[in-house]
This record gives structure tokens, sequence and C-alpha cells, in this order.
């Protein structure tokens, strides 16, 4: 038997953020890629002050009536404590690839401040696609006879928004079925040099440094692939509510993906890097997030990044054809910075013709 994380998603600090459970009662779903008859869930309250209690977990396969109850040492009723995370029991339950997982978290608490997030609603469903934050359950992990590879997107909202990650899974469960578990390892806003540091009231959520996170993510379980893009925050938040002294050198942001080839290289991980994606015209806060100083680096970065094998050029692809520097509207949201639905279906089907 073997066990896997089948599916994990990045908690942040909501500081900013009330009464997100004032029904107390939250209603995820999540797909699952992982066939299983054994799983267990993993509660989430890295942030909290006080305990997270946690009243009732009901978990249903896919549209099913009946639920099983999650339980924490036998108990149907159980609070997670300030600053931690805590694994329910182990559930039986015959799921396959593919069935979703409905997850009734009811809790007294109204205001839980360890959140995640996504955009994307083909991986996760939430109550509509307006809520984007959810609390409680942030992995599920399942034990099988059959073994199964572990796949890392690691990065900022790009990654954790969920909408080119979330169809580049899609793409891998079509080509290999039952055979990857994954987790997201994006959080909004993160930095891979720096924590977030910010006087915009979403610096709380934007993590410690990338370097950091993807460190311990690799070695708390093991990573058969890790699909890489980082390095944009660094250059777009400084001097948009980060400090202009923050703007990391071309030369200090390869050292850094140099550390990120070391970190995968020392755990044996597939490393699949991808290019930093363009952002002029792109407001933070009302400053200008984008300067031809930033541009430079940019540029500078990439050429560095192109020099490997495993480099898929993303940012040439979504780049504006009459300016360079610029996202391309078919891939641009609204923002100048983030991928639109359809922009990350077709970011995703450019990967998935260079992996395969």
């Amino acid at each position: 038997m073997v066990k896997v994380t089948a599916w994990r998603q990045m908690v942040a600090n909501f500081p900013n953020i009330e009464a997100i459970n004032q029904s107390h009662k939250q209603v995820v779903q999540i797909k699952q890629s992982l066939g299983t008859h054994k799983l267990r869930l993993e509660i989430a309250n890295d942030f909290g002050a006080t305990a997270l209690v946690i009243s009732q977990l009901e978990i249903r396969l896919n549209d099913q009536v009946d639920a099983l109850l999650g339980r924490v040492n036998g108990q149907t009723s159980f609070s997670v404590p300030a600053h931690q995370r805590c694994w329910t029991d182990w559930l039986t339950l015959p799921v396959q690839a593919g069935d979703w997982l409905r997850i009734v978290t009811v809790s007294p608490t109204t205001s839980p401040h360890t959140l995640m997030q996504t955009l994307d609603q083909s991986r996760i469903k939430l109550k509509s696609v307006a809520t984007q934050r959810f609390f409680g359950v942030d992995a599920i992990e399942v034990e099988r006879r059959q073994p199964a590879r572990q796949l890392l997107f690691f990065g900022d909202s790009l990654t954790n928004q969920g909408y080119y990650s979330a169809a580049l899974t899609q793409a891998f469960e079509k080509r290999f079925p039952d055979q990857w578990g994954v987790i997201n390892g994006g959080i909004s806003g993160n930095r891979l040099l720096r924590p977030g540091h910010s006087t915009s009231v979403w610096g709380p959520s934007f993590g410690a440094a990338g370097l950091d996170r993807l460190a311990h993510l690799l070695v708390a379980q093991p990573v058969d692939q890790l699909i890489f893009m980082a390095g944009l925050n660094d250059l777009l938040h400084p001097g948009t509510g980060s400090p202009i002294s923050e703007l990391p050198t071309a030369a200090e942001l390869i050292a850094g993906l140099l550390q990120v080839e070391q970190l995968a290289a020392k755990t044996q991980t597939k490393l699949i890097r991808l290019t930093v994606t363009p952002f002029k015209t792109s407001v933070i806060d009302g400053q200008a997030g984008w300067t031809v100083a930033k541009e430079t680096r940019r540029q500078a970065v990439n050429h560095y990044l192109g020099q490997f094998d495993t480099t898929i050029d993303v940012a040439s692809y979504v780049a504006a054809p009459a300016d360079p520097a610029r996202l391309a509207p078919e891939f641009d949201c609204g923002d100048h910075i983030h991928f639109s639905a359809t922009g990350g279906q077709l970011v995703a089907d450019y990967i998935a013709s260079q992996l395969w």
C-alpha cells in the first residue's frame, strides 16, 4: 500500500476577511485525481489566534445522499488548535478518479482567517464563482495499492487562481488517468525571494518567501514533477506597495532560480521551468506596476531560463505581438497581469504540447 497526497491547496493569512462563515456551514466540492478505498482529510488553522471548532464534517461522494462523518480520534466534533493542522481518522470510501467529494463543514467560527483561494471552478467548486475563498480542509491523502506520482504546481496567483494549473491537471488526467496526485502550491501575491511586505490590505496573505515555501513542500512529501512559475511579483510589487528598494537585480533573481534548481536536484524532482510573463500597463493600488527597469530584468531572467531544455517559454507565447512587454488580449483577464479562464486554458494546452 502507498500513501499519496491526492489534492492540496495552499492556505494563506487573510485577517482582512470577516464573516466568511456567517451561515456556519460551508460546502466545497473537490474533484479527485486518484482512485482509492481509503482516505483522510487535513484541516488547517495555521493563522487562527484561537481554535477552529468543527461541529461536523460531512463527506459525500458525488451526489449521494448518505454522508460519512469525518472524525478526529473517533470524535465527530473536534477542534484544531491555533496555528496547527490535524488529520481526520482514515475513512473507507470507494472513490474513482474523476469523482467529486462534497465536503460540508459545520463550524461556529464566523471569521476564520486561514483560507484557501481559487477562481477556477473546474477542480474546486464553491458556493459561487464570487466566493473565491474557503476554509477548513486543505488536503486529501489517499492509501492505495497502485503506485501514483506527485505533481506540484508552484508559483503565485497565476498558479493559485487555477485557470492554467487546473486545465493542465485535466490534461495530465486525460493522458495519465488515475496516476497523478496534484498539489497547487500557488499563493497569490507570493514572491520568490522575499516574504510578503506591502501596504496592500492583502499583504498578510502574500506568504513566506517562495524559496522557503518550496523547500518545505519538497521535503514534506516526495514530488515527482515540479511545474514552476514564479518571480513576477518580485518585479511587480516594489514601488506598488512594497518598497522600491526591494526590487531585485536580474542577477539576484537568477540566483534564486538557481536555488530552485538545487532544491529540485536534491529531492530528485523533475523541474519544468516556465518563463516570467509580461505585465506592461498593469496598475496596482493606483501605482504603475511596470517600468523599463523591471522589463529589462524580466528579459534577462527569461534569457537565463531559456538556456534550459526543461524551460517552456510561456512568456513569449502569451505576449502581444506588437509589444512583447504586454499580455496579449486573448490571455488577459483585464488587469494586464493575470490570465482569463480562456487564457489559462490556452496556456495549459501550450504547456501540454511542449511536455508531450
